[in-house]
């Protein structure tokens, strides 16, 4: 009973403090870094679907241009472009969330300064790492989720067998990784008294991580989960 009760404390108090995160959407010193990270994720995105696409052509058209059946306009050529489009418009569609979130690091000292001024005053953040420590961390972020990501896929492929397996897999491995990711990056400004527990914040994580299959909604996912754990942890030391 009493860890049943425990859970529910726990998940209230996640979706308050996600609450929290939406209501401050509003605040224009959040909009500068999501609209600059939005830019640059479809700007990389679309450099690497051209390139990716450009090469897998290139590659397939030096294997069958022996064969009659893959000259220009025949239907097996037009088939294989077609999968090689879709397969690299779905790898896009699962890397956006990381890719974004990786150029979202880059500006995120701006979003914790918006959440500590408009909530957090009394406190004193420590100061922001130099911009190629942030590049650095966002780099690893990308690195560290395609890593794990390709690791785990056969089980992601499997688990869609199951459903929701499948999902729920996903979402565990991914909220885990950006539960992580974010309390280091929080653990680099906030007072060091705040950390008074290890928890991974892997609801927080995954939560985030279920709203980046949203479209529209996904440009502001990274920033609900770091702007969420934030408030997570702030209560954290208050309750303590």
């Amino acid at each position: 009973m009493n860890n049943r009760s425990n859970s529910l404390k726990t998940n209230f108090s996640m979706i308050n403090n996600y609450w929290l995160a939406i209501r401050q959407l509003g605040d224009r010193r959040l909009w500068k870094p999501v609209l600059w990270a939005t830019l640059f994720s479809l700007l990389s995105l679309a450099l690497v679907m051209f390139i990716g696409t450009s090469a897998a052509g290139w590659f397939f058209d030096s294997i069958f241009s022996y064969f009659d059946s893959y000259e220009k306009g025949s239907w097996i050529r037009i088939v294989a472009q077609s999968i090689l489009v879709i397969f690299f418009i779905l790898l896009g569609f699962f890397f956006f969330g990381s890719i974004h979130a990786a150029f979202l690091g880059i500006y995120i000292d701006d979003i914790i300064n918006a959440v500590q001024e408009k909530h957090y005053p009394d406190i004193v953040l420590q100061p922001a790492p130099k911009l190629h420590t942030s590049i650095l961390i966002s780099i690893r972020l990308v690195v560290l989720s395609a890593i794990v990501n390709l690791i785990a896929a056969p089980f992601f492929l499997l688990g869609w067998f199951f459903p929701p397996l499948g999902i729920a897999l996903q979402l565990g491995v991914n909220g885990f990784l950006f539960g992580r990711e974010y309390k280091v990056t929080l653990k680099q400004r906030l007072p060091q008294e705040n950390f008074t527990q290890n928890e991974p914040f892997t609801g927080y994580g995954s939560l985030g991580a279920a709203l980046m299959m949203v479209p529209l909604v996904n440009l502001f996912a990274p920033l609900l989960i770091c702007n969420s754990i934030f408030h997570a942890i702030m209560k954290n030391k208050t309750s303590n």
